[in-house]
């Protein structure tokens, strides 16, 4: 049971009484008020509908509509009067005024009339009685007013103001009764605090106490009995400041034990880190090789049959690099190891390249794959953009039943570009949509199917999305698809003509962007990738001259070549190291290729001081080939002005 204190228990004291009593007398004056004031209604609509009765019954036995009307709306100037209806003996209307709603009685029906009301409204209903001249006083005067009826009045009134006067008196009566209870509560506080000041003393050293102020104590008081436990009170407050003392040796103690474990935990968070470097970059390699491998393979085939095995075996290669990736970036992107590289990217372009990406696998499940976006140049990190667009768009074909539809549509939205993944699949319930961005969780996968995926993939995105200050949006409902967008910053229109304006120097580029003949030095320390990186540019028409560290590069020295694509940790050194002994002896630079699975910041940032282009393991052949596309195309024009 609650507890009130001597306050509120004092002011329950003073206050229920005083208002049982306040809201008796209030009700009883409210109720004999509010009958008062509907009687008054009442005999002010009898005495109208008695007056027009009387004063229209010539005009009614003479038919003059026209006096009955002006009679009818001279009642409208009253005061509540909603409309006013004039009937015959039989009921049809004669004249009426107002817009109220009238009743099919009659004064035959009714006999003498009647009263009716509703909340809104009072309905009078009134006979008109030819008036009988007695001529014989002995006569008796007749009894069957209703037999001899003219014809009835039908008065309508309108209680707004009634109800708005009842509302007045209401509240009236509740700012009376709150000023009453306000005077009882002052009162009974102002007694009741002499009580209870002692103890709120009490209360706030107790509080102090509690506080840790160990020091406070409480005086003498006029109350033996409250001055008594204002004693016990001090002498708890000595034992406690005692035990202080000693909780805080413990207390120092414990700290000490947990750093020692928080710098366990920092140590074990930085081998983590550590580990998932080295494993970034042993582990790609391998990928990476096979890749480029197979890139080469796919230039010997000769038959359909050899095709579709290479094809078999390049989505198997794709399938191992994305799960690879998944769980290591997914890391990498917790321990804030990923540097953007924002630049230009062409919208245009990087679209065409998912439609390539997703063609088939939506052909396969019968889905129609849509792609609408307008020519714009974004600002991104264009690895990271095309990231986030494979994964919304591989999720979204990936959970479209066999039919339906795929669109990736593009719309400017002020100075950003907003792109959309919308699908016609079986859409994401309400409570599940934040749950999907959690690692490892997919809706429709209880069986863990790895051709489903990971569940990885949605956290990815709002990671790269978070670190890109990219908005990225969710609309879902069940049974009417989904739709992912990602909001992107657009290039300044005036740079965008700029670039517009030199691209035809760039397309008369690209007949001297054949890889023919062109010699192309290949340095790195893993023979798998040599080959295969050596094996794929062959296939391509280069000259390629590998080699394997710093040393034997130098032992070349008097070769001159095209390009350069060097892995970034060698035996002896690092690309960067060569990339400066090659500018320091050679007057015409080649176009350089760092390649390196290691992502840390630290070489981002020494490869952007140098002005370098940097792709990452495993590089797919396409990649790499619109790299030296795009830098022979850059010198090309160097050498056209």
């Amino acid at each position: 049971m609650k507890r009130f204190g001597i306050e509120r228990q004092a002011l329950a004291v003073a206050l229920i009484p005083v208002l049982i009593l306040a809201v008796l007398v209030e009700s009883a004056f409210l109720y004999f008020r509010f009958d008062e004031q509907e009687l008054m209604l009442h005999d002010r609509a009898e005495l109208i509908a008695r007056q027009l009765a009387s004063s229209c019954e010539f005009a009614v036995f003479s038919a003059n509509r026209s006096v009955l009307q002006q009679l009818t709306e001279g009642v409208l100037w009253q005061k509540d009067v909603l409309g006013v209806r004039l009937y015959d003996a039989d009921g049809k209307t004669l004249s009426v005024a107002g817009d109220a709603q009238w009743s099919h009685a009659t004064s035959r029906q009714t006999g003498e009339g009647g009263i009716w009301q509703d909340e809104q409204s009072l309905r009078v209903i009134r006979p008109i009685v030819p008036t009988r001249l007695v001529l014989d006083d002995s006569a008796a005067p007749p009894t069957d007013s209703a037999a001899s009826s003219m014809g009835g009045v039908e008065l309508v009134m309108s209680k707004r103001r009634l109800n708005q006067s009842k509302f007045e008196l209401v509240v009236f009566s509740l700012l009376l009764t709150a000023l009453v209870l306000l005077v009882s509560v002052l009162a009974a506080m102002r007694v009741a605090r002499r009580i209870t000041l002692p103890i709120f003393g009490m209360r706030a050293a107790l509080r102090d106490l509690g506080d840790g102020r160990l020091g406070t104590r409480v005086g003498e008081m006029q109350v033996s009995e409250l001055n008594d436990l204002g004693q016990g009170i001090n002498q708890m407050a000595s034992r406690l400041q005692q035990q202080q003392e000693h909780l805080q040796q413990r207390i120092e103690q414990a700290t000490r034990a947990l750093r020692e474990k928080k710098e366990e935990a920092e140590k074990a968070n930085f081998d983590k880190t550590r580990f998932l470097a080295a494993a970034s970059h042993d582990l790609r390699q391998p990928m990476h090789a096979l890749g480029l491998f197979m890139g080469e393979l796919h230039q010997r085939i000769t038959t359909a049959e050899q095709r579709q095995i290479v094809d078999k075996v390049e989505e198997a290669v794709a399938a191992m690099s994305g799960l690879l990736e998944s769980l290591l970036d997914i890391s990498k992107l917790d321990a804030g190891v990923v540097v953007p590289q924002l630049q230009e990217i062409d919208i245009a372009m990087l679209t065409h390249r998912l439609l390539e990406v997703f063609s088939a696998q939506a052909a396969q499940k019968f889905i129609t794959l849509r792609v609408r976006c307008p020519s714009a140049r974004v600002f991104s990190d264009p690895i990271l953009l095309e990231r986030i667009l494979l994964n919304l768009l591989g999720n979204a074909i990936r959970y479209t039943p066999e039919h339906g539809t795929v669109l990736l549509g593009c719309r400017k939205r002020g100075n950003h570009l907003r792109i959309e993944i919308r699908d016609s699949g079986t859409g994401i319930a309400a409570q599940d949509q934040t749950r999907i961005f959690q690692e490892f969780v997919q809706l429709e996968n209880a069986a863990r199917e790895r051709s489903k995926g990971l569940g990885l993939g949605l956290p990815i995105v709002q990671r790269l999305c978070k670190l890109l200050q990219h908005p990225l949006s969710l609309h879902s409902e069940l049974g009417a698809g989904t739709t992912f967008s990602v909001e992107v910053p657009l290039v300044p229109v005036l740079h965008e003509l700029l670039t517009d304006s030199v691209r035809p120097f760039i397309a008369a580029g690209e007949a001297a962007s054949d890889f023919i003949g062109l010699k192309v030095l290949v340095v790195d320390d893993d023979e798998l990738v040599r080959k295969g990186t050596g094996g794929l540019l062959a296939s391509w028409g280069c000259q390629v001259t590998a080699a394997e560290s710093l040393a034997e590069v130098k032992q070349k020295s008097g070769q001159q070549f095209d390009m350069v694509i060097c892995d970034y940790r060698l035996p002896d050194g690092n690309g960067l190291e060569l990339f400066d002994c090659i500018s320091a002896h050679i007057d015409t630079k080649p176009a350089f290729i760092l390649i390196s699975g290691d992502t840390s910041p630290e070489i981002l940032q020494q490869v952007a001081a140098h002005g370098l282009h940097l792709l990452h393991k495993p590089v797919r052949p396409a990649k790499l080939r619109s790299l030296m596309n795009s830098l022979l195309k850059q010198g090309f024009q160097a050498a056209a002005r």
